[in-house]
């Protein structure tokens, strides 16, 4: 199999954004900093949703350096795992990461939109990737691209962000201390960009990134033309965090999550 790439850049804001952050160390430090983030608030969400995938085929798009591709595989037992991402230089430190630990995982940079493997998945992931496209054009066709990877009972499991996220209730001094991102600009309007501040760094190394805020009603409309049933799940507190940080830590987050998860099962 080659790199998936297209002949004319697509999403090359985002391609540029995601290589820069990658080579100046800025991705890795910023993941660091999230640490508390992804175990408490994240993950629980996630790895409820996959659910039991030993031995079921995973492909992760925008699987970034494989962070959670990595984890599908060794934690979730996903075999064989097969990770995209549109970022050749995020793709060459997944390789390198899989070079020194071996799992087996295949990479390959490529963009969503355009993918042909030439196989069909159990399950197909991608933690970030709706709101990084730009309509409902572009929606539709990666979900049709999806569905087309995916084994007829398969299902596609992903993180968006908030359809209902409320600036005017968001505290982004205590976000940022306490998970390592804030936002700074949130317009309500279907596909309007929301300003996400990843990674907790100082002004001057700051990431930032667009996000764009698509409703509910809007995906769903999409992913049911494209042969989905929708299900959202609200993100929830591992027992863990509950226990180490108490409910109160988390009372700014919890009713106002900068993302939710979102799985579509596959109809016949």
């Amino acid at each position: 199999m080659t790199d998936n790439q297209p002949t004319e850049p697509r999403h090359s804001k985002t391609r540029q954004d995601f290589d820069e952050a990658q080579l100046a160390g800025l991705y890795e430090e910023g993941m660091a900093n999230m640490a508390l983030y992804h175990r408490h608030c994240q993950d629980p969400v996630i790895f409820k949703a996959l659910g039991d995938v030993r031995g079921k085929t995973l492909l992760d798009l925008a699987c970034g350096d494989g962070f959670y591709t990595r984890r599908f595989r060794k934690e979730a037992g996903a075999d064989p795992v097969v990770g995209i991402d549109l970022s050749p230089m995020q793709i060459e430190k997944a390789k390198a990461i899989e070079d020194a630990d071996p799992l087996g995982i295949e990479y390959f940079a490529g963009d969503a939109s355009d993918l042909d493997l030439g196989r069909r998945f159990d399950i197909v992931t991608a933690i970030h990737l709706l709101h990084y496209l730009e309509s409902g054009e572009e929606i539709a066709g990666v979900l049709g691209r999806v569905h087309s990877l995916l084994t007829d009972s398969g299902r596609f499991v992903t993180m968006v962000a908030n359809p209902e996220f409320d600036l005017d209730i968001h505290d982004p001094e205590d976000s940022k201390k306490k998970f390592a991102y804030y936002f700074s600009a949130a317009p309500k309007e279907n596909g309007a960009v929301m300003t996400f501040h990843p990674g907790g760094l100082e002004k001057e190394r700051e990431i930032t990134i667009g996000l764009r805020r698509w409703h509910r009603d809007f995906v769903n409309d999409i992913a049911r033309e494209a042969g989905f049933e929708p299900e959202w799940h609200d993100p929830f507190i591992s027992e863990e965090g509950l226990e180490e940080y108490g409910a109160g830590f988390f009372e700014n987050y919890l009713p106002n999550p900068q993302s939710k998860l979102l799985v579509l099962y596959k109809q016949d």
